[in-house]
Formats: structure tokens, C-alpha cells, sequence
């Protein structure tokens, strides 16, 4: 392959006009030379993640930018994370994404991430792992980023088809759900039984857990409840890499980004240093993407998590914050390559509006540069100033066609 490329994703970058930024967006309103001096140089436009006015989850806005159709393959996003923590599921286990959360006697939820916990969640998921519930079901827990844990069960007779415990995003004050049988089938009501049972046995283990007690008594909320959502079974897809023949590498901190990667084939990267949050390592990222292009990769994904942490808080200055630390990186990853043998390109796998606080429908500002790519002229880099592009009204997958095109890797359609 003649060239690579790299493609930077902004998690939740996308977002609309704030009246404290003077009516822009945090991307419009940060100071981003380099974005903008990029993105004049080839396609732009603002980018359905998967179809107009839909909002998604992480896991279907990563589905979609690494080349799936999340309609055709998506089961839930608990086999993602189960991928990302490194679990290899049997086609009988079923799986969740969960949240590290607070709850109080009467299961009432505090804090939906246990203050964002990020220290002792190994300790907290290994005091989990391994309990049998009463039908039998063996638990399985690993620790992913920050709050966020995989559980898989894993036993006979086993169903998706039930509800999960978590109440809902910003949904602090209700209590924690009792899983229910979404049919009538017996292995609906004896899963919704074992949820139940989980539940219970969590509260009793994480509430006396050392790690809880100094949490405590340092005046920060415990870790005593795992909230359950996302339930699915394995994921039945090709790997993207073997479908095009291509050699991927994923660097980033996010484990539902990794486990994504994985499924599709890619050599995925990650050290202690690669947060989910705002304190991440953006030049180390960065030096780690220049090694693995310099090593023969040809498509490099760097992900980077913060902007969607400060979309979900409501918090547009560390947006803004976080949109100058990329801009910074992609500056330093430019004085490394060479732009006539590597192509750039920047997406969000969603838009998290500070003022919704969770993902939107609307589309993410997008660009693929680089070589002899088509161009226009361009004012700014954000959403209101790259309404007149090329990629305007396209999506995600889309997207990943185009970059995939310009590797040459795409097979031509008809003789």
C-alpha cells in the first residue's frame, strides 16, 4: 500500500451554540491554527454519525466510523466493553456495560459515577468477580476506564430479552431498577431473578470493601453499586482489516474504543497514561501514533475521550480546554509526517451537547486531508463553518469509504 492514514477522533466534540461562548460551539470558540489549516487542505463537512436526527451511543458511533453497519451487527454495548476488558465470551454468556455508581440504603441513586472513581476499581471488581448466584450463574467482573466495568453471566439457560437496572443518564434520585422479563419465555424470568440476586450481592460485597471504607472516610462518595445497562450477546461481525486487507492500530484510553478495535481486527494500544478523561497524555498518544505509522501501519485511529466527559458535565470551557490540547497534538503529529504519504482525518463518533448533557442527533464536524485530496476555501474549523463542504450530509460510514478509497483498498464496482 502506497500510503496510511491517520484519524483522529474527538469523543462528543460536537455540539451547538452556547450563550457564555458568545453563541459558538466550544470547537468554533477554541483556537485550532492547526485543525483549521488541515482542513483547508481537503474534504470537510459536518457528518451523520449513522442517519439524520438519530442519536447513538459510544459503541454505534465507533461501529460506524470503523466501517460497520451498526443496524446489521449491534447486540448491545456490554460485548463491546466484554471485548475492550479482554474477556472472550461464549455464545451463551450474556453481557453488560455497568457503572461504579453511589446508592444509598434504599438503593436510591447519588451519583451515577461514584464521583468518577478512577483508583480501586480493580480491587472493587475483583471482590465481585467470580460470585455464583444461586441458579448457578458464575459473574464475571473486570474493570474498564475510570467508573465504567464489564459483567458477564455465564451459565445455562440464559436470556437478552430483560431489563437493566440503571435508571438513565442525569437520572440521580430514582432508584436502582429491577430487571424484568421483556417475554414470557422461562429463561427471560429466570435472568431477570439472577440481575436481581447480582444486585443485592453487590450492594453487600462493595459496601464493606476497604476501598469503599477510605473512600468514606476521605469524604468522597463509595463505589457500592454497579449499574447495569447495554445488555447483549457476542457480536457475530467480519474483521474489517481482513475484509480490506489492511494493517489498523488503535491507540487510545477508552475501553469500549479498544474493544471495538479489537473486534475488527486491530492491534489496539493503550498505558496507564492514556485516560478516559481530561488527563490523558496528548502528546504521548501522539508520539505513539508517529511510532506505529512509522512502523508500517496503514490506518492509525487515536482516540481521545474528554470532550464527551465535558459535554455530559455541562462543563464548555474544558471543551474548549480540550479542543486546544488536540489542536496541540495534531500540531506535533504534523511536524512529524508527511502529508504527501499520509492522510489526516478528524471525526466525532457523536455530538454531546453541554446544555443536553448526553448525545444529540446532530451531525460532527469532519475533515480528510492530505496528498493531492480535493479542497476548499475554508474560514474556521467547527460546525457552523464547514456547512458548504463536500462531506456535508454524509455519514460516518460513509466517511470511513472515502479514507479507505484514497488507501486504494476498496474494490471497484462493475468491470
Amino acid at each position: 500500500m502506497s500510503k496510511q492514514a491517520l484519524l483522529i477522533i474527538a469523543d462528543g466534540m460536537g455540539d451547538n451554540p452556547i450563550p457564555d461562548l458568545n453563541g459558538l460551539t466550544p470547537l468554533e470558540y477554541a483556537l485550532t491554527p492547526n485543525l483549521t489549516a488541515l482542513a483547508k487542505q481537503g474534504l470537510f463537512g459536518n457528518v451523520h454519525p449513522v442517519q439524520p436526527g438519530v442519536p447513538v451511543g459510544t459503541d454505534v458511533g465507533h461501529l460506524a466510523i470503523f466501517g460497520y453497519d451498526p443496524y446489521d451487527v449491534y447486540t448491545g454495548r456490554g460485548p463491546i466493553e466484554a471485548y475492550g476488558a479482554g474477556i472472550e465470551l461464549l455464545p451463551t454468556d450474556i453481557a453488560f456495560r455497568g457503572n461504579f455508581a453511589t446508592v444509598d440504603d434504599e438503593f436510591t441513586v447519588l451519583d451515577r459515577r461514584a464521583g468518577r472513581i478512577n483508583t480501586g476499581t480493580h480491587e472493587l471488581a475483583e471482590a465481585l468477580d467470580g460470585i455464583v448466584l444461586s441458579n448457578g450463574t458464575k459473574v464475571i467482573v473486570r474493570p474498564l476506564s475510570a467508573h465504567r466495568v464489564a459483567v458477564v453471566l455465564r451459565g445455562e439457560n440464559l436470556s437478552e430479552h430483560v431489563s437493566t437496572t440503571d435508571p438513565g443518564t442525569a437520572k440521580e434520585g430514582e432508584t436502582v431498577q429491577k430487571s424484568i422479563p421483556l417475554n414470557e419465555e422461562s429463561d427471560a424470568i429466570h435472568t431477570a431473578d439472577a440481575i436481581n440476586e447480582l444486585t443485592e450481592k453487590m450492594f453487600s460485597v462493595l459496601s464493606l470493601h476497604p476501598v469503599n471504607a477510605e473512600r468514606s472516610l476521605q469524604g468522597m462518595p463509595p463505589a457500592n453499586m454497579i449499574l447495569l445497562r447495554g445488555i447483549g450477546r457476542e457480536i457475530q461481525a467480519p474483521k474489517i482489516t481482513t475484509t480490506l486487507g489492511i494493517r489498523g492500530a488503535c491507540i487510545a484510553g477508552d475501553r469500549t474504543v479498544l474493544g471495538i478495535a479489537r473486534m475488527a481486527g486491530f492491534d489496539v494500544y493503550h498505558r496507564d497514561s492514556f485516560t478516559a478523561g481530561h488527563d490523558t497524555d496528548f502528546i504521548a498518544k501522539a508520539d505513539l501514533a508517529i511510532e506505529q505509522l512509522k512502523s508500517g501501519y496503514d490506518w492509525v485511529v487515536l482516540h481521545i475521550k474528554s470532550p464527551d466527559l465535558a459535554g455530559h458535565d455541562c462543563q464548555p470551557m474544558i471543551k474548549v480546554s480540550s479542543a486546544i490540547k488536540l489542536d496541540m497534538m495534531l500540531g506535533h503529529i504534523l511536524r512529524h509526517i508527511d502529508l504527501n504519504e499520509c492522510f489526516v482525518g478528524y471525526t466525532s463518533d457523536h455530538s454531546t451537547p453541554c446544555m443536553r448533557r448526553d448525545h444529540s442527533g446532530d451531525p460532527v464536524p469532519t475533515f480528510f486531508a492530505g496528498g493531492n485530496v480535493r479542497s476548499l476555501p475554508l474560514e474556521n474549523f467547527g460546525e457552523k463553518y464547514v456547512t458548504h463542504g463536500s462531506l456535508n450530509n454524509l455519514t460516518a460510514r460513509d466517511f470511513f469509504r472515502i479514507q479507505m478509497d484514497h488507501l486504494g483498498v476498496v474494490a471497484k464496482l462493475g468491470a
